[in-house]
């Protein structure tokens, strides 16, 4: 579960299994929103990624926002493997003050 730290942000912690269904789900996102030509709002979800990649583990509230999204998004569809660590990191997205999914 996400932990709030100072200034709105919380530390969110993935395994290896964890962050890789992350990664995808988040690029799986920006694909859609490439193809379907939104750009409205940018694409926070390169802002997520990159947090990860980096191995960052402090989050504003619209970064985990944009994770728990892309998770709900992509675990309706993800291969099996995915599946478990998928809902799995879903779960460390949930904090009593998040913001709503």
């Amino acid at each position: 579960m996400a932990k709030p730290v100072e200034d709105g942000w919380w530390t969110l912690t993935f395994s290896r299994e964890e962050a890789w269904v992350v990664h995808v789900a988040l690029l799986d996102r920006v694909r859609t929103a490439v193809e379907a030509g939104d750009s409205s709002e940018g694409y926070p979800e390169l802002d997520a990624l990159t947090a990860i990649e980096c191995g960052r583990e402090r989050f504003d509230p619209e970064e985990l926002t944009v994770i728990r999204r892309a998770l709900e998004a992509y675990l309706q569809h993800a291969p099996p493997r995915d599946l478990a660590p998928g809902q799995a990191a879903l779960r460390r997205t949930a904090a009593p003050a998040a913001p709503d999914a």
